[in-house]
């Protein structure tokens, strides 16, 4: 069912609780880079060396499509019809017991050679994270977990480890595991919603394809552990505030009253059927402000789904379906000058602002089309160089 050499090989005999005699193939090359559509599963079914059928498609399950090999088993009866053999409670034991062991030998495989186990889950990540997302039991969706490899905020770049590996690292009294999807580690570590967390003094796995996100989400929770995207947390939870330095109790910010005040100028000046609330955050160090919506995963898909879709109309109402809130750094210097222009020049006040939120819409993912903005970003600089122009005239002229 493969013409090319292996990459893995596994031979699998057992008599309990099933008579099995296995040999399976993972093959070197990826077999739906080139194919339209799926491949046809690559597992021969025997019963006492004889042939019950070629390519059967219910003895792995689908996400295992591209595993290649023979199984043969003497618990299976000659006479076996195409129906019995996709509705047989038999057949459905010995795909389970099959998978598992398929399982536990990929695990094996990323203890024994990382390097060449990631290579594997490169090519072959896409499978494995539509078993985890499209199988019903929890505990083989934990299982197939496993497989899934990501890099961390306490490892060095390029190094990732599993989700089992996340769980035994974790602190006592931990009660999550804490993942952020973002395009690449820069923008991950860069992040206001990682930023957020650092005062937590918490592991964050990074995910930088987008699926993962989705699995993740599916998935929910690994060994009883809650698994959470960090916007979410950030969303229903109050964190520590971010790390501070000591010299912080002299940085200025603005005051409780001047706060609020800045907050009621924002809702108005973005509107109130453009951002839901405004808030003061103490989680943000060096971010002027972050979004947050009630499930940042699926406002991002929901996004995609309708950019790619025949209702596109339905953007002009994303706002008002997102709900988003802004939360604003008070100690920000950005937060402050735009304190202090406000109502001196509301003309680049009402154009920073916008710009602020445009920028925590991009930072969340839930920015559709960046090109937007260009206009507001030509007109803030026009403006401001028109300020600072007029500013060295007026020092010319006073000289």
């Amino acid at each position: 069912n493969t013409s090319d050499k292996p990459r893995y090989e596994l031979i699998y005999k057992t008599d309990a609780p099933l008579n099995i005699r296995s040999l399976f193939y993972i093959p070197t090359s990826i077999p739906e880079m080139y194919a339209f559509g799926h491949i046809e599963p690559g597992v021969s079914l025997y019963s006492r060396k004889v042939l019950i059928q070629s390519k059967a498609a219910s003895i792995l399950p689908k996400w295992l499509r591209f595993v290649k090999g023979v199984v043969d088993s003497e618990d299976i009866p000659l006479n076996l019809s195409r129906e019995l053999l996709q509705n047989s409670a038999l057949i459905r034991k010995l795909s389970s017991i099959l998978e598992g062991r398929i399982i536990r030998f990929l695990v094996d495989q990323m203890k024994r050679d990382r390097v060449k186990y990631e290579k594997f889950f490169k090519d072959f990540g896409l499978f494995i994270r539509e078993g985890a997302l499209t199988t019903e039991s929890q505990d083989t969706k934990e299982e197939i977990c496993k497989l899934l490899r990501f890099e961390s905020s306490r490892e060095k770049p390029g190094v990732q480890k599993n989700i089992q590996q996340y769980v035994s690292d974790m602190a006592p009294g931990q009660k999550n595991i804490f993942y952020l999807c973002a395009p690449s580690r820069e923008l991950a570590e860069s992040s206001p919603y990682y930023e957020a967390l650092k005062g937590q003094d918490v592991e964050v796995l990074f995910t930088y394809d987008e699926n993962d996100d989705i699995v993740l989400h599916g998935v929910k929770e690994f060994k009883k552990k809650p698994i959470v995207s960090a916007e979410n947390f950030l969303t229903k939870s109050e964190t520590k505030p971010a790390e501070e330095s000591e010299s912080m109790d002299d940085t200025p910010r603005l005051t409780e009253k001047d706060a609020k005040d800045l907050g009621t100028w924002l809702s108005n000046t973005l509107g109130r059927e453009k951002v839901a609330d405004v808030k003061v955050s103490q989680r943000l160090a060096s971010h002027p402000a972050m979004i947050t919506v009630p499930d940042m995963a699926a406002a991002r898909r929901w996004l995609k789904f309708i950019k790619s879709g025949p209702n596109t109309e339905m953007l002009s109402y994303k706002y008002q379906i997102l709900q988003p809130t802004l939360e604003i750094n008070p100690s920000h210097e950005l937060i402050l000058s735009l304190n202090k222009i406000k109502d001196s020049n509301p003309d680049i006040a009402k154009l920073l602002a916008e710009q602020i939120f445009d920028n925590g819409l991009i930072a969340a993912g839930l920015m559709e089309d960046p090109r937007e903005m260009v206009g507001r970003l030509n007109s803030l600089l026009a403006k401001t160089l028109e300020k600072v122009t007029q500013k060295t005239e007026d020092t010319a002229t006073t000289d």
